[in-house]
């Protein structure tokens, strides 16, 4: 007889009867839907801009940005889009991050060392002035000047001279039928145009949720049919 004193997974047969039902359902539900639907869904719900793999603007301007080191306190996970969305010059409460999981198309994921920010700095610096780029370019061949006559200021395209401004969400799918620029054509924004770069007055992306008990960290992971034990009351094996 062997006691443990923390977790014990206990799976019921109707727990498990249950899940291979529904799986059952979900695969004979995917072999009905014809294949024009799966498709027309699956463009609805791509973004209409994503020059590189580590963002993409939606129509509606929201900037997703991939975060592809984890979090461990030392605030990597809000850092690195934060390099992202200055470059790009986007108004941060329309930025959304997403959490990569480990593959590797994102090259190094290692959260070690405090090389996250020096490691991937140049590289996000390039993401985010590719997309600004771009936009740019779609907003000057909208108005038909010169995209040298362009400038951004927080989450728009503008022109100074005539007065006009469009949002990026309005420009992305125009945005989305360029070419990505080569690097060498892209240029960075010097130090003093940074906006978030740097500035104290910048808060972890989660701190609501995690001083509010919503984020859901490690250890609060659940599975269908699974059993918890308290140490009072620990399950006898």
């Amino acid at each position: 007889m062997k006691t443990i004193e923390n977790v014990s997974f206990h799976f019921s047969r109707r727990g498990f009867l249950h899940g291979a039902l529904a799986s059952g359902v979900f695969v004979l539900s995917a072999r009905l839907i014809p294949q024009p639907l799966w498709a027309a869904e699956a463009e609805a719900a791509a973004p209409p801009f994503q020059p590189s793999l580590w963002m993409s603007i939606a129509s509606d301007g929201t900037v997703t940005i991939v975060a592809h080191r984890s979090e461990m306190g030392c605030g990597s996970r809000t850092a690195l889009p934060l390099v992202v969305a200055d470059e790009l010059d986007a108004d941060w409460s329309k930025v959304k991050i997403d959490q990569a999981t480990g593959d590797p198309k994102y090259g190094d994921q290692d959260t070690d060392g405090s090389h996250s920010v020096r490691s991937s700095f140049d590289l996000m610096r390039q993401v985010g002035a590719t997309g600004r780029v771009m936009l740019i370019s779609a907003a000057a061949a909208q108005w038909n000047v010169s995209p040298k006559e362009c400038t951004t200021e927080s989450h728009f395209v503008v022109h100074r001279a005539s007065g006009r401004k469009v949002g990026y969400g309005e420009v992305a799918a125009a945005a989305a039928k360029l070419p990505v620029p080569k690097k060498e054509d892209v240029p960075l924004k010097s130090r003093s145009q940074w906006r978030y770069i740097g500035k104290e007055s910048n808060s972890l992306f989660d701190l609501p949720e995690m001083v509010t008990g919503k984020t859901i960290f490690g250890m609060d992971a659940t599975m269908p049919g699974m059993v918890y034990a308290s140490v009072e009351h620990p399950p006898v094996l």
